[in-house]
């Protein structure tokens, strides 16, 4: 099937979005699936990860839609001052703007790593959240200690310093192409998100999934140092929710970064999509 793509631009709190709509020319499902970024990314994701998982879907006939929040890539907004919470809020209004568009009556989301938190916190307060892919996605509220802040900040610094005996980050470097701004996101964003007062209201969020009962993907990498808490903490959170799965892709790092990895994981996306929602 082929897939239309365009520019969508629209309005929270007074301030513009920008997105790429993909949309099915074909038949279309009554499912779109917005695609949730973390902090130190914007709406292409690691590796171009949502751009090629939501032409896969389109095709499939989903509507997608891949957006920036506040302060993140095109969108309007101060980085700095941008919140988890902020960006829950983004996120709902990403829903009421896909319910506007003719055919569509149900809502997914699929979020990485901090937008696999995102979509957790807005599915709780959002009851036109139908279902949730979630990806590598850390406990919402959860309150980190200093080891764990000096281990994130570690694995974000070992992929850079890989990444630096590639002939292709040289060249970045020589022609003066290398974005420091979201290479310093990556590395120390996770403090900041620390210091908005955003445990005691974030944890309330928590509470309330547990009694969210539309379906849910978590996928984790089993090479991922956080992949094992994470899916401990979630498997008690949603153990009452009977239509959750977990998978984990054994090999696969926190971003999935190879090609065979982001090929599995957009296929097992696909595959729990097709099978759920029309």
């Amino acid at each position: 099937m082929n897939v239309h793509e365009k520019p969508y631009i629209f309005e929270n709190r007074q301030q513009k979005l920008f997105g790429i709509l993909h949309q099915p020319e074909g038949q279309q499902k009554q499912t779109a699936v917005i695609f949730m970024h973390g902090w130190g990314t914007y709406r292409i994701g690691p590796h171009r990860l949502f751009v090629e998982a939501a032409r896969e879907f389109a095709a499939a006939g989903f509507t997608c839609l891949r957006f920036d929040f506040r302060g993140r890539g095109e969108s309007e907004g101060n980085v700095a001052g941008t919140t988890l919470l902020d960006m829950i809020d983004d996120a709902g209004q990403a829903v009421r703007e896909m319910l506007k568009q003719p055919g569509i009556s149900q809502v997914v989301f699929l979020g990485l790593c901090s937008g696999g938190e995102v979509a957790v916190g807005a599915a709780a307060s959002d009851p036109n959240v139908d279902g949730l892919v979630l990806l590598s996605t850390p406990l919402l509220g959860r309150q980190s200690g200093a080891g764990d802040d000096v281990r994130k900040t570690a694995n974000s610094a070992k992929g850079y310093w890989q990444k630096l005996f590639l002939p292709g980050t040289w060249a970045k470097i020589i022609s003066l192409r290398v974005n420091y701004r979201a290479i310093f996101k990556v590395l120390f964003g996770h403090l900041q998100h620390k210091q908005n007062g955003k445990p005691m209201k974030e944890a309330g969020l928590l509470e309330a999934f547990k009694s969210y009962n539309g379906r849910c993907l978590f996928v984790y990498g089993g090479k991922d140092p956080e992949a094992s808490s994470s899916e401990k903490a979630y498997r008690e959170v949603t153990a009452k929710n009977g239509k959750t799965v977990f998978n984990i892709i054994p090999e696969a790092n926190h971003n999935f970064y190879s090609v065979a990895w982001k090929q599995e994981l957009i296929k097992q996306v696909s595959e729990w999509l097709n099978a759920n929602f029309s």
